[in-house]
C-alpha cells in the first residue's frame, strides 16, 4: 500500500517482462517420435492478447487524468479543501493531489504493474508445468505468509515482521489492514483447494500411490485458520461458503465416479479433514478477540453494516455527480467528503471529530467513481474476455479450475462490502490467477505428451 513497494513491483514488473519477451527454444517430439526444436517469439504473441491493447487503453486514459486535473487538493495546518482549475471538459479529467497519498499517477504505476504482470504471464508461460510451477509458487509464499502472520500473533510482535512499525495495530503478516490480508489469503486457499483436487484426480487417473494433494490440503487448512484470525469477517463469510461449495462438488464428482474408481479412503480423508478443519475453527473462536468480533455480527447484524450501508449510499450520490468520466483515478478520498458530510452519523466521532473516509468499502461503487463509465467499460471488455476464455474452455470440468474460479469470483462478493481491491497485492494476485487460470483450461484440453 505504501509507494515504495508500489514503486518496487513496477520495477519487477518490466525486469519480468523483459525476460519474458526474449524469443526462445523449446524442444518438441513431431509425429515420428523425434524431437525437434521450436522457436517461439512472445511479442508475436502478445500482438494477439487483447488485454495488451485494452490495458494501453486504460494506462492512457489514467495518464489523461492525470494531465487534466478539475480539482487541485489545498491544506493548511488547520484546513483541507479542493479547489476548481479549468480543465477540457470533454476529456477524462482528475484532481491535482500528492502523489505520496494518491491520484492518477499513484494509479497508474499500480495499473502499469498489473498490465506488465498480465502480459508477462501471457507470454512467458507456455505450458501446465510452468503453471504448476506458478501455483506451486503462489501458494508456497501464501503459506509463509500465514505461518509468520501466526507467529506474529502468538508472540504479539508490535511490528510488522517483528521489526517494521505500523500505524494500524491490525497488521497480519505483511498487510497492515487485517481485510486485506483475509480477502488474499482466500486467494491462496482456493488456489490450494484446486491444486489438492487437481492431484488427487491425476493420482486416480494414473494409479500413482501418493500426490502432493495431502500437503496441498493441509496447506489449505493452515490459510483458512489464519483468515479466521484476521478477524476480518468478510474474509471468514467468504472463507466458510467457498469451503461449503467446494466440499459439496467435491464430494459429488467422487460419489459420481465409476464404482470401480471410488475411493472410501478418500472419502474417509475428507471426513476427518473437514472435521479437523472444523474443530481447529471452533477452538480459534473461543479466543477473546475472534469472539468478539463474530458476536458483535450475530447480536447485531444491522449495526454492524449501518456505517458502511450509509457511506455506499453517499458513495452512490458522488456516482451519480459525474457519471462518465468519474473524479480520477485514485482521487474518491478527496471528493468524498463533499458528499458524506451530508451523513452525519457517518461524518462525525464525537461531537465535533469529523471522520476521514479514503475508501467508500464497496470497490464496486469506488471504481465507476473514478474511472467513470467509459474508463470502467476498459475493465469490463478484459474481464469479459476473460470470462469468455473460461466458458470457451469449459472450466467447470477442469478440477484445478473449478474452486479457483469460485473463490475468484467471491472476492468480487467480498468487494460489495470492502475496498480488497485497492490493495496491489490482491488485485494483482486475483487478476494474474484469473488469466492463468484460463490458460490452464486451454493447456489441458489440448492433446500433449508434456505434464
Amino acid at each position: 500500500m505504501h509507494l515504495w513497494s508500489q514503486c518496487t513491483s513496477l520495477v519487477l514488473a518490466v525486469i519480468g517482462f523483459v525476460a519474458a519477451a526474449r524469443p526462445r527454444l523449446y524442444t518438441e517430439t513431431n509425429d515420428a517420435g523425434d524431437p525437434v526444436g521450436v522457436q517461439v517469439r512472445p511479442l508475436q504473441r502478445l500482438w494477439r492478447f487483447p488485454i495488451f491493447w485494452i490495458g494501453l487503453v486504460a494506462l492512457a486514459y489514467i495518464a489523461l487524468q492525470g494531465f487534466n486535473p478539475a480539482f487541485r487538493y489545498r491544506e493548511n495546518t488547520a484546513y483541507c479543501w479542493i479547489e476548481p482549475l479549468a480543465c477540457v471538459s470533454w476529456l477524462p479529467a482528475g484532481m491535482d493531489v500528492p502523489l505520496a497519498a494518491a491520484g492518477p499517477w499513484r494509479a497508474l504505476i499500480i495499473h502499469a504493474s498489473l498490465w506488465l504482470t498480465l502480459c508477462t504471464v501471457w507470454i512467458g508461460f507456455m505450458r501446465r508445468l510452468s503453471f504448476r510451477l506458478l501455483f506451486s509458487f503462489l501458494v508456497a509464499n501464501g503459506v509463509l505468509l500465514a505461518f509468520l502472520g501466526l507467529a506474529q500473533l502468538l508472540t504479539h510482535a508490535s511490528g510488522i515482521f517483528w521489526a517494521v512499525q505500523s500505524h494500524s495495530a491490525s497488521f497480519i503478516a505483511s498487510f497492515i489492514y487485517r481485510n486485506h490480508a483475509g480477502a488474499y489469503f482466500n486467494l491462496i486457499l482456493a488456489l490450494a483447494a484446486g491444486l489438492a483436487w487437481w492431484y488427487f484426480t491425476h493420482a486416480q487417473r494414473h494409479l500413482e500411490k501418493s500426490s502432493p494433494a495431502s500437503v496441498l490440503t493441509f496447506c489449505a487448512s493452515i490459510l483458512g485458520v489464519t483468515v479466521l484470525f484476521t478477524l476480518s469477517r468478510g474474509s471468514s463469510i467468504t472463507m466458510a461458503v467457498f469451503l461449503l461449495l467446494t466440499g459439496t462438488l467435491f464430494v459429488w464428482s467422487l460419489w459420481h465416479q465409476p464404482s470401480d474408481r471410488r475411493s472410501s479412503i478418500a472419502l474417509v480423508g475428507l471426513v476427518i479433514l473437514l472435521v479437523g478443519f472444523i474443530g481447529v475453527g471452533l477452538y480459534s473462536l473461543n479466543a477473546k478477540n475472534v469472539r468478539k468480533r463474530f458476536e458483535s455480527m450475530l447480536t447485531d447484524p444491522v449495526a454492524s453494516v449501518a456505517d458502511r450501508s450509509e457511506a455506499h449510499a453517499a458513495a452512490a450520490e458522488m456516482l451519480v455527480a459525474r457519471p462518465l468520466f468519474g473524479y480520477g483515478a485514485g482521487c474518491f478520498r478527496y471528493g468524498f467528503p463533499e458528499y458524506v458530510s451530508k451523513h452525519p452519523s457517518i461524518y462525525y466521532s464525537g461531537i465535533a471529530n469529523r471522520r476521514f473516509w479514503e475508501h467508500a468499502h464497496n470497490d464496486l461503487l469506488e471504481f465507476p467513481i473514478e474511472y467513470g463509465i467509459v474508463g470502467s467499460a476498459l475493465f469490463l471488455a478484459g474481464l469479459g474476455w476473460l470470462g469468455w476464455r473460461l466458458v470457451r474452455w469449459r472450466c467447470w470440468s477442469n478440477p484445478l479450475a473449478l474452486p479457483l474460479v469460485l473463490g475468484v469470483s467471491l472476492t468480487i462478493c467480498h468487494a460489495w462490502g470492502d475496498f480488497v481491491f485497492q490493495n496491489p497485492a490482491i488485485l494483482i494476485t486475483w487478476a494474474v490467477l484469473l488469466l492463468a487460470v484460463s490458460r490452464w483450461c486451454e493447456l489441458e484440453q489440448q492433446p500433449t505428451t508434456r505434464p
